[in-house]
Order: structure tokens, then sequence, then C-alpha cells
């Protein structure tokens, strides 16, 4: 697929950077951009040569939620719904994602990009960045899974207050309510996301991708489930050469190098 709303790149050490791209809109999502979402996820996804993945917006946007235009444009309940669809099509293709995918958030964040956000693994954000969960402000609810992600982020009661009041909150409330993992200048913020990125890319890879499958499946289990699902991911690990390389460069002081 060609690519007319997104830019696709990847980069040295397996990185590959994925940047949401219709600034004319704050980089909100259409139907064209969420279709090229679910390729691209299901492509990177495939592609053993992407290890790490950054996603962000382009020209000082992540990602104003979803084009208000497509909705307006669509007047019945069925075509309202097909948006429904398209949007759960993409949170999904994007949940499946084995590698690490981290969040460049270089500016604001509204409704559905709010979602998107949170589905990353790691989220790294400029001090400029804004984090608005605000449906409420059009008398819509969360969507794009927002109302799965933000409690289990910052838990039921912040959530719900957020939702209600549609607060816009800035990059040290944001950090400080623990949805970012870190915050930085405007400046350094692609310089420090592709730093942590190239320390992930080499890593092991089997490892990494366990790791957080491991965690996801965690949500909905009970201990026992999960101490099971841990021996098998363990041995699993146990048994992959890139194990038998961190164990002798442990002994031998050195750092691994892990196959890529």
């Amino acid at each position: 697929m060609d690519y007319k709303n997104l830019i696709f790149e990847v980069h040295d050490y397996g990185i590959g950077i994925i940047r949401l791209n219709r600034p004319e809109t704050l980089n909100a999502f259409n139907k064209d951009l969420v279709i090229e979402c679910i390729d691209l996820f299901e492509k990177v996804n495939r592609d053993n040569s992407v290890r790490v993945i950054i996603l962000t917006g382009s020209q000082g946007a992540f990602c104003a939620g979803g084009d208000i235009n497509w909705l307006l444009a669509s007047k019945e309940p069925l075509q309202k719904k097909e948006i429904m669809d398209y949007t759960n099509h993409m949170v999904l293709s994007m949940e499946k994602v084995k590698k690490p995918i981290i969040a460049c958030v270089n500016g604001v964040a509204a409704g559905a990009g709010t979602a998107m956000v949170l589905g990353c693994d790691i989220i790294y954000a400029s001090e400029d960045a804004k984090f608005a969960p605000n449906f409420i402000h059009i008398a819509a609810v969360p969507d794009s899974g927002c109302s799965w992600f933000l409690p289990r982020k910052i838990g039921y009661h912040k959530a719900f207050e957020l939702f209600l009041t549609g607060k816009i909150l800035d990059a040290k409330e944001a950090y400080e309510m623990g949805i970012y993992n870190k915050i930085f200048p405007a400046d350094k913020l692609e310089q420090e996301t592709m730093k942590l990125a190239k320390r992930l890319s080499y890593g092991p890879t089997y490892a990494m991708q366990a790791i957080k499958t491991m965690l996801k499946m965690s949500f909905k289990n009970d201990l026992s489930t999960q101490l099971d699902i841990e021996a098998y991911y363990q041995v699993m690990a146990w048994c992959d050469s890139d194990f038998i390389e961190g164990v002798n460069a442990f002994f031998e002081k050195r750092k691994p190098n892990f196959k890529r």
C-alpha cells in the first residue's frame, strides 16, 4: 500500500518510525488514515527487520483524535457504526504488534489520539505536549479503547474525573499522574526517544516480545494462571540462544551480542 497519510521509515538498528501525517488537521483520524494505520501495523508486526517502533505525529502535533468531518458526513447510524468498526480494527491491529512501541508525543493528543498514546508500551513526551481525553466537550463518550486503557493506567477515580470534566492535562500533570514515562524539552524529545529505541533494538528479541505478551495477559489473569504463563515463557527463553549468550556475557563481563 502507498501511504498518503503516514510517513514510515526504517532507520539503522531496525528502528521503524511511524509518523501520522495530516498536519492540516493536527493529524486527526479520517477513514484513509485509519486504513493505512491498520495496514502498517500488520506489516511491521510481520517484518522481522523492524525491532522497535516509534509512533509520533508530524509538524508539532501527535493526534487531535477523530476528524469531525468524517463523523458529520455519516448521516445514518450504520454509517456511524462503520467509523467505529474501522477505528476498533486499528486499535486491535496495534495491540497485536509484538515489538515494543514507543510513543513520541510531540504535541497535542486529544480524544482518540489519547487512546493511541495509551496503546503504546512506553510514552515519552515533549514538555509542550497536551493530553486531552475531552470527549465530553462534544457530548461524546470515550472510544478507540480509551475507556479500557486510561483506568488501567491511572485508576478508576482519576479516569472518571478526566472523562467527565474533559480536563486538558499539560505534560507535567500527565507525567505526575503516571501517563507519561518521561518528559523532555521539545528540541530533545526525538533524540531521547531514538536513544531509547536504539537501546531496545539491541535487546533479546524473544524475551522482549514475551515480556510484552505476559504483561498484557496479566490484567485478565489470576496469580495462579499468570505463574503458569511465566513458567511457559521462561522455559522457552531458557531454550533460546540469546539466553546462552546473555549468561556467557555475564560471566565474561562484557556486553551481550544478541542475535539480530
